[in-house]
């Protein structure tokens, strides 16, 4: 079995840029050699960035997407287009990219969560990892013999980002966390025909080095990470695959209600994409269904976001949530970002900064005299260099039976006595919520900011053991913030978690009526606090409010319409810890 860097160096490919370093050995602001770095993304035509098992299943492409991502980590990491680099844009290390730099440098990256400009920021962010990957994966494949090398040339030209579909349904005898990601080994072919067993580089990213002046625990705050991880571990490090496993099928009901309700209810395009929303945002937002992704990485590097990007499976996250929304533009042609002040700062952004479609999107610059990309930039996504099979040649009543199909239904192929894709009536019902107004930067870390936590919403009974929450029976679903590093402030945002279906099997197991519904729920609806097995005292998080709720539903009267929801809530109450 060969390791990451005894295959990387059967590769012979060229990596572009110089280390940009000082006299001392250190490196200094990272920026292009002479200019700045255009971000251009894949080139050779627009292709669909493939879900990872469907990748999986491509031959050549799965092969050269192997071999490329292992030399892409294994490059040196003082290469401004290197993955530690790239990675390193999110949030640590606590320095410039690109010489994008600020008089007084905070300890925060790039990334604007929790702001108006959260899901555009980061198409120019996964096109840049896009646009490197490909380029080596070009190298790699006119390294193969002429028999094969013109499938190999076709495979890099058509090489995208792989999506990680976590809201998909997942038979309950299938890992609902890929074996492509969990695999610690894979097999692969390399340009001199050897056939051999290598480390997967979706696995984790090693450190060479491991150097905490850049990378330390001040990413990772204790209760949002776990400094030691950052400080000590010379790789990414996640929980067990079956931990992992267990607790994404826990929440993935969840994920597929509130991915559907964000995607069919209309909302504007600030209202869907981030959780500052600047406007209504009665059902929901993509940064907040993304959230929990996160968080159940704890404690590993995906969890805090000053040190996500370092792990792969952040590059799947993230394509997937740009799939989600590109779709909802597909259906919502004539909204896009609008005016809104910024909420939560970053290294170049203030609080209380005005944004719009034409704010640069730091540090990412679209040619090498330094103008930089804005979200009417990246607007259309077939102008970027890619798609998603979803988006190819569909009219929009199709993408809509399509959305119906796979998010509309239960979470494992079974029966549920209220489809949201395909009704049993055209009357309309009450659909009862847990409605969370969650304080996004409330959970101090003693050290003037705020760590992630996650709220869980339960139905049923709930054992004294926080270590059990995540995996428990009763779970419904959960609300999630990230926190962040020198972040506090009273910025609130909404989450909804749909009881329906665990109501209505309640209704079937024969513990309640649906007379009794409302009675039932107001009894047995609970939440806890926790991140990662450890409980979290409701005292320290002030101003969360966690109610009951519900609302007129009418259902779709055809596979290509959806179900209209009341934007009318009706109150019944504190739901308590």
């Amino acid at each position: 079995m060969l390791s990451k860097y005894a295959a990387a160096a059967l590769l012979a490919t060229s990596v572009n840029g110089k280390p940009l370093l000082a006299a001392d050995g250190k490196l200094v602001a990272r920026q292009g050699p002479g200019s700045y770095y255009p971000v251009t993304g894949a080139t050779g035509g627009v292709f669909p960035r493939l879900e990872i098992r469907d990748l999986e299943q491509t031959g050549e492409m799965w092969n050269l997407f192997l071999l490329a991502l292992t030399d892409f980590e294994a490059m040196d990491q003082t290469i401004i287009d290197s993955y530690y680099q790239i990675a390193g844009i999110h949030g640590m290390p606590w320095y410039p990219w690109d010489g994008v730099d600020v008089a007084v440098r905070p300890e925060m990256g790039y990334c604007p969560h929790n702001q108006l400009l959260f899901s555009t920021w980061h198409r120019p962010y996964l096109m840049l990892f896009e646009q490197k990957l490909q380029s080596i994966a070009k190298n790699i494949a006119n390294q193969f013999p002429s028999g094969v090398k013109a499938k190999y040339q076709e495979a890099a030209n058509k090489l995208r980002i792989p999506t990680w579909d976590w809201a998909k349904a997942v038979g309950l005898e299938e890992p609902v966390y890929p074996t492509a990601i969990s695999n610690v080994q894979v097999q692969v072919t390399f340009p001199n025909g050897t056939a051999a067993t290598i480390d997967n580089p979706l696995y984790n990213y090693d450190f060479h080095p491991l150097d905490n002046r850049e990378f330390n625990g001040t990413g990772c705050p204790e209760g949002a990470g776990i400094p030691s991880v950052c400080q000590g571990s010379p790789q990414t490090i996640r929980p067990s695959t079956e931990e992992l496993n267990t607790n994404f099928r826990n929440i993935l009901e969840s994920q597929r209600s509130s991915l559907f309700t964000v995607l069919t209810q209309g909302q504007n395009f600030n209202s869907i994409s981030s959780t500052q929303g600047c406007g209504s945002q009665r059902f929901g937002n993509i940064e907040a269904v993304h959230g929990p992704v996160h968080t159940l990485h704890f404690p590993g590097h995906m969890s805090p976001a000053g040190a996500a990007a370092f792990d792969p499976v952040f590059w799947l996250h993230h394509a997937t949530v740009d799939r989600q929304v590109a779709i909802w533009q597909a259906l919502n042609t004539d909204s896009y970002v609008s005016e809104c002040f910024a909420f939560t700062p970053t290294w170049t952004i203030n609080m209380l900064d005005d944004l719009d479609e034409n704010s640069a999107l730091t540090p990412f610059h679209k040619n090498a005299a330094g103008d930089f990309l804005t979200s009417a930039d990246v607007r259309n996504i077939e102008n970027l260099g890619y798609t998603y099979p979803d988006l190819i040649n569909t009219s929009e009543e199709q993408l809509r039976a399509n959305i119906n199909t796979l998010y509309g239904g239960p979470d494992d192929g079974e029966e549920e006595s209220q489809s949201r894709s395909a009704p049993k009536t055209t009357s309309s019902y009450t659909k009862y919520l847990a409605e969370i107004q969650l304080p996004l930067y409330a959970l101090d870390d003693g050290n003037g900011g705020s760590l992630a936590y996650n709220v869980l919403v339960f139905l049923g009974d709930v054992s004294s053991d926080a270590k059990s929450w995540a995996a428990s029976d009763s779970l419904v679903g959960t609300a999630t913030t990230l926190g962040g590093v020198k972040m506090k402030n009273e910025q609130i945002a909404p989450y909804l978690v749909d009881l329906t279906s665990a109501l209505n099997r309640a209704i079937k197991n024969g513990k309640t009526t649906s007379e009794k519904a409302l009675d039932y729920l107001k009894e047995n609806v609970s939440y806890r606090l926790e991140i990662g097995g450890k409980g979290i005292e409701k005292e320290k998080v002030k101003a969360l409010s966690v109610e009951l709720v519900s609302t007129k539903v009418q259902p779709a009267t055809s596979t290509t319409e959806f179900e209209k929801w009341s934007a009318e809530f009706e109150k019944h109450g504190s739901i308590s810890g």
